[in-house]
């Protein structure tokens, strides 16, 4: 039997299957964020390795019946980003056959029977990626604020809290965040979240990201500045996508975009809503399509493209029958 081993590694967790050929999720392993450009050459390969060697153990599978590794990974940018990570995923894979690419890709493929469309994805941080049906791709450096990236879960998340300690400034018109988001950090009141943050940072990602939900709760409650944040970043989202589509000149034909990530699972009516109209206004013929797939199985089906093997209907099947539906 022939195995695919496929990677999903994010910011915060890396998600991990084995497959065979014919869609049968045999192995399914979820551990920390693996993001090399935060975690360091030693950390990333004590974590992809470990979860490598483990399911090959567990499995008692032969090295020589790996017919891919596929790996989606966060970090994955720039091209001495590649260098670095092919150079790592060699020392753990040895001579075998692997791919590294940046997890934009997987979430793409993770909605779409073929490799052509667009994607945004919206999750801890954001990218958008494009790639037409010649093949040529275009995707953005995702490198923070000040390289030209925003729209994540975390800056909605900075976004609430910037406004909700202005709202209790009297800087700023009230929201209902000044009032929820100590509730949901354990705290009496916006001065006192003030402690988590100065003088030193005592808050981390997965505690701030739970602020993300909190924004979406309270425009449901019709809260109007985590309206206004939610479609400030829905807007931003847009551009950016919009930016990967003409950069491999599609903008005036018929395709998809896969949307992706945490965030956009929340399927927020404010945020989807300003992202399709902000969108469609410069992309029309552009539709939605949310992800059949987890992002791991995308890395799965992108190895199967690799192999020259067709996503078919028993593929499918199999997929989602041993759970690699979203």
């Amino acid at each position: 039997m022939k195995y695919i081993f496929a990677f999903d590694g994010g910011g915060t967790k890396t998600r991990m299957n084995v497959a065979d050929l014919e869609g049968n999720i045999l192995y399914d392993k979820i551990d920390d964020g693996s993001n090399i450009a935060s975690s360091g050459n030693k950390k990333f390969k004590e974590l992809i390795g470990g979860l490598y060697e483990v399911a090959i153990k567990e499995l008692n599978i032969e090295k020589t019946e790996i017919a891919h590794i596929y790996l989606g990974l966060s970090g994955a940018d720039l091209e001495s980003d590649y260098a670095r990570l092919n150079l790592v995923c060699a020392e753990i894979f040895d001579k075998l056959p692997f791919t590294v690419m940046n997890d934009a890709w997987i979430i793409l493929r993770s909605g779409l029977k073929e490799n052509y469309g667009a994607v945004c994805i919206c999750g801890t941080g954001t990218n958008s990626a494009a790639v037409n049906r010649e093949g040529k791709r275009a995707i953005l450096r995702s490198l923070g604020y000040t390289l030209g990236i925003y729209g994540g879960g975390l800056d909605i998340a900075r976004e609430a809290l910037h406004h909700a300690f202005r709202a209790e400034e009297l800087t700023y018109e009230d929201t209902m965040l000044r009032y929820e988001i100590p509730k949901l950090l354990g705290k009496k009141d916006m001065d006192d979240v003030v402690s988590l943050f100065y003088p030193t940072y005592n808050i981390d990602k997965f505690e701030l990201g739970k602020i993300t939900g909190l924004v979406d709760y309270c425009a449901s409650q019709g809260d109007a500045v985590s309206i206004m944040i939610l479609e400030k970043v829905a807007y931003h989202l847009a551009l950016q996508t919009v930016g990967v589509i003409r950069q491999v000149k599609m903008e005036d034909e018929i395709f998809p975009v896969v949307v992706g990530g945490r965030v956009f699972s929340m399927q927020s009516q404010y945020l989807m809503n300003k992202f399709k109209m902000t969108i469609k206004e410069q992309v029309p013929m552009m539709h939605i399509v949310m992800p059949l797939f987890t992002p791991v199985v995308g890395a799965y089906l992108s190895a199967l493209d690799i192999l020259g093997i067709e996503q078919n209907e028993t593929i499918e099947r199999n997929l989602l029958d041993s759970g690699g539906n979203l």
